[in-house]
């Protein structure tokens, strides 16, 4: 009877385990032209999928392109491009592939993809001359990685608290296990984590969770964020810090003294490397830029314009 019991149980808890990917996944939509008809912003049809962007600013302005991080849309840029668009310049702002009203292509989410999406979407916009581009955490390799290839187009460069140093994501590296914990544990954990970027929580902007939950909604995100995770977050990205030196590019560095995200010490080092004008940020996380603007956005500005 024990043995019967326990045979049932065993059963029970294998089905609970089998359901919860589906009980915890909000991937519920697919994102398509209906969708993105009622979305601010304008979509471009590249080679890999439609890619969600903002072209803002003076028409004859000097053009800075942003790059966000791991998994928050371009409206993580909302201040700076605020910013640079008072002060005469023209940004443009998109959300990388995965992520936002961006499409999730079926695909390695690899540096290499982000690059090429930077390059489709200015070709798709007709940008050939020069240009200033900031990157923010996962931004920062990105960026990295793209002005190695590019430094012709590249004026200036600015980095905000970047990836610097890899990440211990066992067990979401394993095959199956990853897939299984990601849907089950990691996905859904991600909108309360946002607060952890800041030293004030309360400094979080009024309705950023739920914008940032939207994305969760659209099939496909959960994938790319695993992919990113197993070919850009385990991989050690100070290689394409050392590309860029190479390049000599002008570059300007924020850190918030108390970002856990990506700690100052794992990344003390891209200061020399870049031979980098730094800012360290008193009072502030991960995001610098959103909790003390009053000392990030004039630095940003009087860099550009120097």
């Amino acid at each position: 009877m024990r043995k019967k019991y326990l045979l049932a149980l065993a059963a029970l808890v294998l089905i609970i385990l089998a359901a919860l990917p589906f009980v915890r996944s909000t991937e519920k939509i697919e994102l398509n032209e209906s969708i993105r008809s009622g979305v601010s912003g304008q979509f471009a049809e590249l080679p890999l999928g439609w890619t969600h962007y903002e072209l803002s600013g003076p028409e004859k302005g000097n053009l800075v392109v942003l790059v966000h991080g791991f998994s928050t849309p371009y409206f993580i840029w909302d201040p700076v491009q605020k910013s640079l668009t008072d002060a005469g310049y023209k940004v443009l702002r998109f959300d990388l592939y995965g992520r936002g009203y961006s499409d999730r292509p079926d695909t390695v989410y690899d540096l290499d993809l982000f690059t090429t999406q930077i390059s489709d979407l200015l070709n798709f916009l007709h940008i050939s001359g020069s240009f200033d581009i900031m990157g923010l955490s996962m931004g920062g390799p990105i960026v990295a990685h793209y002005v190695s290839k590019h430094p012709d187009q590249i004026k200036k460069v600015v980095l905000v608290d970047p990836f610097t140093s890899k990440t211990n994501t066992f067990p979401l590296t394993v095959p199956l296990i990853g897939e299984y914990l990601s849907s089950v544990v990691y996905i859904p954990s991600l909108p309360k984590g946002i607060s952890a970027d800041f030293v004030d929580p309360s400094k979080v902007p009024s309705g950023w969770v739920e914008k940032y939950e939207t994305q969760l909604s659209f099939k496909g995100f959960g994938r790319a964020i695993l992919s990113t995770i197993r070919n850009i977050i385990s991989f050690d990205p100070k290689p394409e810090f050392e590309k860029l030196a190479i390049t000599k590019k002008q570059v300007l560095v924020f850190w918030g003294d108390q970002d856990h995200t990506t700690p100052l010490e794992k990344g003390e080092y891209v200061k020399e490397l870049l031979n980098a004008e730094f800012v360290l940020v008193k009072d502030a996380g991960h995001l610098p830029h959103i909790e003390k603007p009053e000392v990030v956005l004039p630095a940003i500005s009087k860099f550009l314009s120097k």
